[in-house]
């Protein structure tokens, strides 16, 4: 329980930020909102008062969810609501910015629209990881109120199960090497040019491609699934770049986030990934798509060596713990991570690619529901996104963007198509 601390007088406990969410925390905004959407669609409407019934039978067992993000004198930190949680009609345009520093607001959302169920996080509570438990927790409540049986849950987290103090772990902060030195920084990269939508506008465009077919591509270039959209990734930039600006030589970078979980056990719920950076320097010419893949296949292979990824972790940490940071008030740190975001967060990528691979059910359950799709959080530098999710032989690419022209959405799923993976886009717009 060593994260979960107690109140001086008041008699209860509050959370202190994890690393990833103190960063988040001070630079969210229009620009750049860390609010990202796990769904899942049944094989029938969705019936309003078993669903609010079995959402507050799952907070229960996931309490750290009920918090709401209250301001220190040095930090923020989440403070447990007492408030019932609100289902709330789905939208157009998904996964819009909200304030999070008001009083008895919770840090995610459950929209309803017909047979969909779509949960809209914060980066600061959880990460894909942690949100993918918990909608999957919250569907198998539902459908057992519906009266679905199901005698064996598997690792779906069931409602009265109890809570387990591991699952409030902040795991970056007891795997942190102090001797060893940090990653050089990143120079700025080529970002999609473009107006950017006004408002709440949001572009979501999501091809659907069988998972067999996209494996058996992956596996005939002896690459995983990840890497492989990743090349087709930095290859619809790179068309992108040579039409938008042929003269200008910035590099391309995506990053991939790393579920840390893989490689350090642990149970946490909240943040616990690193990103993987790849990269090609318009500068050496024209990059085929063969020569993008090879890239990608052996960066990834170094990137995810723990040694590089301790070097992450270090700076991450060890900025957050260092005594001057400690005490500089919570005022003042706002304005120095803002900066940072905008310097070493948003301009050194062109784009992100995140991977929530396969999702598993126990049948029963796996029955009544037809697919699971994933959308990345908007940011108006990197202009566009891309999400990843596998469910029952389907296989989600998600790209969500503030660009109005769709050149990038264009080439990404005629380059998919064009290794022989079929695939069927539709788009919210």
């Amino acid at each position: 329980m060593a994260n979960l601390r107690k109140s001086p007088g008041a008699g209860e406990f509050y959370y202190p930020l994890d690393n990833s969410a103190v960063f988040t925390a001070s630079t969210t905004g229009r620009a750049s909102t860390y609010v990202y959407r796990i769904s899942c669609e049944l094989d029938a409407p969705v019936y309003l008062p078993d669903l609010e019934k079995a959402l507050d039978m799952v907070l229960e067992i996931f309490p750290f969810f009920r918090t709401e993000l209250r301001p220190g004198l040095f930090w923020y930190y989440l403070d447990p609501l007492k408030s019932p949680f609100r289902l709330s009609a789905d939208s157009r345009f998904p996964a819009e910015y909200y304030r999070l520093r008001r009083w008895g607001r919770y840090l995610f959302r459950v929209r309803v629209f017909g047979a969909r169920i779509a949960c809209e996080f914060h980066h600061l509570l959880t990460d894909g990881t942690g949100a993918l438990e918990f909608l999957k927790s919250l569907c198998a409540a539902y459908l057992s109120l519906r009266g679905v049986e199901c005698d064996d849950w598997r690792d779906v987290k069931k409602p009265g199960s109890g809570v387990d103090p591991a699952e409030f772990e902040d795991a970056y902060a007891n795997r942190i090497r102090k001797e060893i030195p940090e990653p050089e920084a990143l120079p700025a990269a080529f970002h999609l040019k473009g107006r950017r939508y006004p408002g709440l506008a949001y572009r979501v465009t999501t091809g659907t491609s069988p998972v067999s077919q996209a494996l058996n591509c992956a596996k005939g270039r002896k690459v995983s699934l990840t890497e492989l959209l990743a090349a087709i990734h930095l290859y619809a930039l790179q068309s992108a770049a040579e039409r938008d600006n042929p003269s200008k030589y910035r590099p391309i970078r995506i990053q991939v986030p790393v579920n840390m979980r893989k490689l350090y056990p642990s149970r946490t719920l909240r943040n616990f990934f690193l990103f993987v950076p790849l990269t090609i320097d318009r500068r050496l010419g024209h990059y085929t798509f063969d020569e993008i893949l090879s890239r990608v296949h052996y960066s990834m292979r170094l990137n995810l060596d723990l040694k590089e990824l301790d070097k992450q972790l270090r700076r991450n940490v060890a900025s957050e713990q260092n005594i001057f940071s400690r005490i500089i008030p919570l005022v003042m740190k706002n304005i120095v991570l803002r900066l940072v975001g905008k310097f070493a967060a948003d301009k050194p990528f062109s784009g992100s690619l995140s991977n929530l691979q396969q999702v598993t059910m126990p049948e029963a359950f796996a029955r009544h529901i037809r697919r699971f799709d994933f959308l990345p959080s908007r940011n108006s530098v990197t202009g566009a996104n891309v999400g990843v999710i596998s469910w029952n032989g389907k296989l989600t690419v998600t790209i969500g963007s503030l660009v109005e022209e769709r050149s990038f959405e264009r080439e990404f799923f005629t380059t998919l198509a064009g290794l022989g993976i079929p695939v069927t886009v539709e788009s919210n717009l």
